[in-house]
């Protein structure tokens, strides 16, 4: 089968971490071209990765008929003008999120991907997460199979009475992070458009109701408290710090419906209560394990990890040695993205997907401005 020809425009440390190395490693990939405007920066992707071509001009790409797909890894102010240019052109689109910082962007993007008909993947990658397509089975199983472990305590029994909101799925989404690991060109916008998306994404993915209000408490640089309700009577939280540390992990995910309760600790386990049929602790592996030796897996391991690269860095004197990081979902994201282009499909997290955790996001930026005041969310935010 012939190799699907690829370009990555915008080759900063996003593209340099996870992009480049994920098409160099896919079988199925050629990299046609990289395209930055900063030379220094194709010098350095041209010698580690090897591009047929490089360039800083991206419609040479948009006119090559042997790159039949783009991979947008540029900061998101200036997404817009290249999703038209690549779409219009007929090349497959992979673009980080978020997709959009406007509703105008937002709409056009969703017309011009539509109308011309280009498989669309958008960067909220852990979708794709071992560990979150796990906890999704899981608690997919118990929607649909909602039965009762014989140890669950029923004082009441038969006179027991049905509650509102037992079939309401309650998320929250905790974020620890870490400012002093920021681009510079992050402090501007904040965490709140350039990540939060992520953790909108993932309400998402565990409520499959409708959006309908957010509201946002603090601030949209750093520290923020963002609340989704949803139209089935689910509620999302997202708890976020950027003045955290990254001696702990940054993400934990709890889920309650239905007297089951799933955890996602940091992508590394998941625990499991009042499913039957389900282990209560399943555990993953990290990403390029730098400590074989260390034969713990799950969130123990990663303890483990993180104590070992702290000491690397004290030794070395070079603390960008982070611990190694769990499977986020990066490298199975590109390969749906690459299926759908060969064989056809819905991507994972196609644009019309992604525009609803980017609309929520955008409708809490107002909550924020407003004092943290609800914002309705309407359909119409989503869609064209």
């Amino acid at each position: 089968m012939d190799k699907v020809g690829v370009a990555v425009v915008g080759c900063g440390m996003m593209a340099q971490a996870f992009h480049l190395p994920n098409v160099k490693k896919h079988l199925g990939l050629d990299l046609i071209w990289c395209c930055d405007l900063d030379a220094q920066t194709l010098r350095q992707v041209k010698e580690k990765f090897q591009p047929r071509r490089v360039t800083t001009d991206a419609t040479e790409i948009a006119s090559d008929p042997a790159c039949q797909a783009v991979i947008i890894s540029t900061t998101h102010t200036v997404r817009f003008p290249l999703i038209e240019l690549f779409a219009r052109a007929g090349k497959h689109i992979y673009v980080e999120k978020p997709v959009a910082d406007t509703f105008d962007e937002m709409k056009k993007i969703l017309h011009v991907c539509g109308e011309t008909g280009i498989k669309t993947q958008v960067g909220h990658n852990r979708r794709a997460a071992p560990a979150v397509r796990y906890a999704l089975r899981v608690l997919n199983k118990h929607r649909s199979n909602p039965a009762a472990p014989k140890w669950r305590f029923d004082r009441e029994g038969p006179d027991r009475p049905t509650l509102e909101g037992e079939k309401s799925t309650m998320v929250l989404l905790r974020v620890n992070d870490d400012y002093w690991s920021w681009k510079k060109w992050a402090f501007a916008h904040g965490a709140l458009i350039n990540e939060m998306t992520h953790f909108a994404d993932l309400a998402c993915c565990f409520i499959p109701s409708r959006p309908v209000r957010v509201s946002t408490l603090g601030s949209r640089i750093a520290n923020h408290v963002v609340t989704i309700e949803y139209e089935d009577g689910s509620i999302a939280t997202i708890f976020a710090t950027a003045f955290g540390s990254f001696g702990y992990p940054k993400e934990l995910i709890e889920i309650y419906h239905n007297g089951a309760a799933i955890i996602v600790d940091h992508l590394m386990e998941v625990r499991v209560a009042g499913i039957v049929g389900e282990p209560f602790r399943t555990t993953f592996s990290v990403l390029n394990d730098r400590h074989p030796h260390i034969a713990d897996q799950g969130i123990e391991g990663y303890y483990k990890r993180v104590l070992a690269s702290q000491l690397e860095a004290l030794e070395s004197g070079d603390t960008s040695l982070l611990p190694e990081q769990p499977d986020k979902g990066h490298f199975a994201l590109l390969e749906d993205w690459i299926d759908c282009i060969r064989n056809g499909g819905h991507p994972l997290c196609s644009v019309d997907i992604a525009a609803v955790p980017t609309a929520i996001i955008l409708r809490a930026l107002e909550s924020e401005a407003a004092g943290g005041l609800p914002v309705d969310i309407d359909s119409s935010d989503y869609s064209v």
